[in-house]
């Protein structure tokens, strides 16, 4: 089976490991998982990357609110909404759009409002990188075992080979 990208790093490790665990049961012992993820890296490699000069993560993030305004009957002015990424130290890279002053965007669909002060976060995305410690954690309630780990020349990606047993 194969499941490449960070795909998985959107989600919690109590979900991953969940997700794994569900794989697991699909294949039978000896079956073969590609898991490609994202590996842990400094803040000054991960955070230009979410916050990047042509603003593509930004766009990214913003978007969401966009088709809100568009399919749900939203006013989100996005003027008014800056992109702000973090990296902590747990290895996780979070994005936020964060208002610029005090504003109500109303969504039709919802029948209602919400009142947004200055400085007010919307969490808009979560991607959590990994190392072996973090895969073998997430590892440990599966039947999964890590027969191999590929790295690129730079340790910034990794693909790990796992078995079921």
């Amino acid at each position: 089976m194969l499941f490449l990208g960070s795909n998985i790093g959107n989600l919690t490790d109590e979900l991953s490991s969940k997700f794994i665990y569900q794989l697991g049961a699909n294949l039978a012992p000896e079956d073969i998982l590609l898991l490609g993820v994202d590996l842990a890296k400094s803040k000054e490699v991960v955070l230009p990357a979410y916050n990047d000069s042509k603003e593509i993560i930004a766009k990214f993030n913003l978007n969401l609110l966009t088709r809100m305004n568009r399919e749900l009957g939203a006013n989100f002015d996005l003027d008014k909404l800056i992109h702000q990424p973090e990296y902590s130290e747990d290895w996780i890279a979070k994005s936020f759009l964060t208002s610029t002053e005090d504003q109500e965007v109303r969504i039709d669909s919802l029948d209602t409002s919400f009142n947004f002060k200055k400085g007010e976060q919307i969490h808009t995305e979560i991607s959590r990188k990994y190392n072996d410690t973090i895969i073998n954690r997430i590892l440990e309630n599966t039947e999964f075992e890590i027969k191999e780990k590929i790295t690129d020349s730079r340790n910034y990606f990794a693909d790990y080979i796992l078995e079921r047993q």
